[in-house]
């Protein structure tokens, strides 16, 4: 198969459509004579996406493995794509990584085996599917998606074209939050009633941003160096702002970001889906208050209190930190940091993760022995790590598409019953919102700008 160049995919693009999305690639394992990644072999990344956290969480880890080298990076601000090359370069001390900058470039590319997504939330789902469709396995960043009606068409993807993806929700890559969940699906805290869950929300940064309380609005001239339409991507195009493409407009701009809702509480709500043995579905009944703000740019959600309710009678309370401080002031009288945190509680206890120490009604229940006929959980010792090794084996990684999906519909759901004002029922069977037209709306689809239309 010849190389394909970029004038070639992206005429391809255009010639297929929605209905493709991209053209057909040979995947890295079956070109040059490979035949497949078996498990001796090294693992060849692509990194997609060269911010803050491709440094500090996935290329500290991604260096130390002989079996893995990444041949490939880009971001919408090359200097950073660069970057993030030359450093993989000089741990690896030879020239083996390059820069693409077109993300398609990169899945085109034979000799990339997966790639990692990790750019704001408007590009997760497309850059997976459009990854999938290419033949490579997936690490996505959280959340999973801006459109949610894009999640189907990702899972089937992943089915259809045999991928590996891994949801970047690394709570369940850590022992402790495992050891919990144990002790929670084996009733060491009696039965499961309520699961508390918070984290921080768009005010809570408020000081580190270059125009206060909420972004400016001011448009200025877009940087050089910066791919600005590439960043907006299936976006809607808007003004250029010092506040809109930095580390916090990635979370915080509603036209490509869901907020700290999807950014930071889906980690311990991955959690709470894991201990309420809840993996394939979601809470069936969403009703309670929040507000975005009425200035600036970042205007996702700045309070939100959440009712969320199963379908086994489980109660999840979905919380920004500010509603949750009294709440867990409650049963628990430590110092409050205002971290994410999630608690279970049972009819005998409770036992969770507040101001990022671990703690419980009864702390000797981090001491239990576990009984030889107690449900054990699958153990990853490291995210990066366990996706590698499931590309190798063709295992399912820790945390799957099904669960990504599931995880991120509680997200959706609690924003349109918070910006509705009125409660939202889903039926999790057919994922669909059941009489609430204006919130069923909210979850997509959403206008895609032609030019970067994947699905």
């Amino acid at each position: 198969m010849k190389p394909i160049r970029r004038r070639d995919f992206l005429k391809g693009v255009a010639a297929t459509g929605a209905a493709v999305g991209f053209p057909t690639i040979v995947p890295a394992q079956v070109v040059a004579g490979r035949g497949r990644v078996m498990p001796n072999d090294r693992v060849n990344v692509g990194q997609i996406g060269c911010g803050n956290i491709s440094d500090y969480f996935h290329r500290s880890q991604l260096r130390q493995m002989d079996d893995v080298r990444v041949v490939a990076t880009c971001d919408a601000f090359r200097s950073r794509a660069v970057t993030r090359a030359s450093q993989y370069n000089k741990d690896y001390g030879s020239e083996v990584a390059t820069v693409n900058d077109d993300f398609r470039e990169l899945l085109a590319r034979e000799d990339v085996d997966a790639v990692i997504v990790a750019v704001h939330d408007n590009w997760h789902t497309p850059m997976s599917i459009a990854a999938v469709r290419a033949g490579k396995d997936v690490y996505c960043q959280k959340p999973l998606a801006l459109d949610y009606s894009q999640t189907p068409i990702l899972r089937e993807a992943v089915r259809k074209h045999g991928r590996v993806f891994q949801f970047g929700t690394q709570y369940r890559s850590q022992g402790r939050y495992r050891q919990m969940v144990e002790l929670v699906r084996n009733g060491y805290i009696g039965e499961l009633e309520r699961i508390d869950v918070w984290s921080r929300n768009v005010h809570n940064d408020k000081a580190k941003y270059h125009v206060a309380p909420y972004g400016s609005t001011e448009e200025v001239p877009v940087p050089d160096g910066f791919n600005f339409d590439a960043w907006q991507g299936p976006s809607p195009m808007v003004p250029y702002t010092v506040d809109r493409c930095t580390n916090w407009g990635g979370f915080h701009c509603p036209e490509t970001s869901l907020g700290f809702l999807a950014g930071c509480a889906i980690h311990p709500l991955g959690v709470a889906q894991w201990g309420n043995r809840s993996d394939d579905t979601s809470p069936v009944r969403y009703e309670g208050t929040g507000n975005i703000p009425d200035e600036g740019i970042y205007r996702t959600l700045e309070h939100w209190d959440m009712s969320c309710e199963y379908a086994n009678g489980v109660i999840l309370r979905l919380m920004d930190t500010r509603a949750a401080q009294p709440v867990v002031a409650g049963y628990h009288d430590k110092e409050w940091r205002g971290d994410d945190g999630v608690v279970f509680h049972g009819t005998e206890g409770w036992i969770g993760n507040i101001s990022g120490g671990f703690d419980a009604s009864d702390r000797r229940l981090w001491k239990n022995e576990f009984r030889s006929d107690d449900e054990r959980l699958p153990v990853s010792k490291e995210h990066n790590r366990n996706f590698i090794d499931c590309v190798k084996s063709r295992e399912e990684p820790i945390c799957p598409v099904e669960m990504a999906i599931r995880c991120d519909a509680i997200c959706h759901l609690t924003r349109a019953a918070a910006l509705t004002g009125k409660a939202v029922e889903w039926d999790p069977e057919k994922e669909k919102v059941v009489g609430n037209p204006e919130a069923a709306k909210m979850l997509g689809p959403q206008p895609v700008r032609e030019k970067w239309r994947v699905c």
